[in-house]
């Protein structure tokens, strides 16, 4: 805008200054005009007829030519520049040294950037009737106004650089002054999406903006306030309903020893299966929330993941070979230190582990594979089961998300969502690569130093 603003005023101003220069100019000719007509040359010699145009030339600063009836130049002055008054005068007869010389004068608008150059001169001509069929063309007037001109053009430019400045640095600083609580504001909307519950907005000011980040800040802490009442109530609950479920199993279980029939035995057993599926649940339920509930950075241990990866397989071991499922353990020699707790590395592993013996049919073959790469340690499950449908990896990881070809196996959806929030709680990532011919889950953990005493 300063810049449209500066242009627009300054093509005004040269236009205005352009036309009165033009205008001055040709009224300056037409009184020089006048000025030469109005005493006729003497007609007795060539001499005195060209001593009279110089003379001419020199008191109007123009350039005087005389034409005859036919049209023909009678006599040329020159240009004024070029003419010495000494020599009309009878003195200084070496052209450039007298004394009168106009070329010695300094410039009347002086020199540098503002001032003019000697013989500016102007580019327009006039020509004026002398009576008889002559008549005398001046030309080559003063041209001070186009050097006046040109200094306003520059002294414009100068004016117009610096406001336009000025103005982007003013610009500038107030954008940064607005922009600053809209980019803090930002940051607490992502750090709250990213699942930090408790990301507020600084408030600086009273105005819109400080306005807004109260409202963010009050929506923040309700939303917290909701997420933590879920979450309490989520480990509540599923604290409480671990106690009816351990007597209930433990009730079905003396049932089941009395029972004699096959149908009783069958309806018990169903009892029993549904039992497990909840204490499973409900158990998962509380150890997602009590993830949840922790901060990212609360983790203060540390677990040699090569050490609980032998015996996470140990404990499965006998299960893939119940379920006839080779299972093939290729654990690196050296300890891998990760910033983890035992107890939830084992879970992580053992999720792992007991999804790809449950999805790997009898004759099938799972790997757990532990090694170092490039400063972290790296954990591999990998089977040759059903696979994953490609449609379906994306949401693997949700909550309660069970693929349709998983529908005839037990399982609660939240194994993998309990994997993923331990790894990802421990600067680490989870990934998943799948087809038909089976899955690979890998988990990759930053390498931690000991703990020491």
């Amino acid at each position: 805008m300063a810049l449209l603003t500066a242009a627009i005023l300054g093509g005004i101003l040269i236009a205005v200054l352009a036309n009165h220069y033009t205008r001055a100019e040709d009224r300056y000719l037409t009184a020089s005009a006048r000025l030469v007509v109005a005493e006729p040359p003497p007609l007795t010699t060539l001499r005195d007829l060209t001593l009279w145009a110089r003379a001419a030339a020199l008191t109007t600063q123009t350039r005087v030519q005389v034409y005859g009836a036919d049209g023909a130049l009678v006599v040329d002055s020159g240009s004024p520049d070029a003419l010495d008054a000494g020599s009309l005068l009878g003195r200084g007869e070496v052209r450039g040294h007298g004394r009168h010389d106009r070329r010695g004068l300094p410039n009347p608008l002086g020199g540098g950037l503002f001032g003019s150059g000697h013989g500016s001169r102007s580019g327009r001509a006039l020509t004026m009737d002398m009576g008889n069929g002559a008549y005398v063309r001046l030309s080559e007037g003063p041209a001070s106004g186009r050097d006046a001109l040109m200094a306003a053009v520059v002294a414009w430019v100068l004016a117009a650089a610096l406001a336009v400045g000025l103005a982007a640095l003013v610009g500038w600083l107030m954008a940064r002054r607005i922009s600053r609580p809209v980019v803090a504001l930002t940051e607490a909307s992502d750090r709250m999406a990213a699942g930090d519950l408790g990301a507020r907005a600084p408030v600086a000011g009273g105005d819109e903006v400080g306005r807004l980040a109260e409202s963010f800040n009050g929506m923040a802490a309700r939303v917290e306030a909701t997420v933590t009442s879920l979450r309490r109530f989520v480990a509540d609950a599923a604290h409480e309903i671990g106690t009816p479920l351990t007597a209930l199993q433990a009730d079905l279980e003396l049932v089941e020893r009395k029972v004699r029939g096959d149908d009783e035995r069958r309806l018990v057993d169903r009892a029993l299966t549904q039992t497990d599926r909840l204490a499973v649940l409900s158990d998962n339920l509380l150890q997602l929330s009590r993830l949840e509930a922790d901060e990212p950075a609360a983790e203060r241990y540390v677990a040699d993941l090569a050490s609980v990866a032998r015996e996470v397989a140990d404990a499965v071991a006998s299960r893939a070979e119940q379920a006839g499922v080779e299972l093939v353990v290729d654990v690196a020699a050296g300890p891998l230190t990760v910033a983890l707790a035992p107890a939830r590395l084992q879970t992580v592993l053992a999720n792992l582990l007991d999804n790809a013996v449950k999805f790997t049919p009898e004759g099938g073959t799972v790997t757990l594979g532990v090694c170092g790469e490039a400063g972290r340690a790296v954990a591999s499950v990998s089977d040759t089961g059903v696979g994953i449908p490609a449609e379906e990896q994306g949401a693997v990881f949700e909550r309660f998300h069970r693929a349709r070809n998983a529908s005839a196996y037990p399982g609660s959806g939240l194994g993998l969502p309990i994997v993923q929030a331990v790894v990802e709680r421990a600067g680490g990532t989870v990934s998943l690569a799948s087809s038909p011919a089976g899955s690979t889950f890998r988990v990759t953990l930053p390498l931690a130093r000991p703990a020491t005493g």
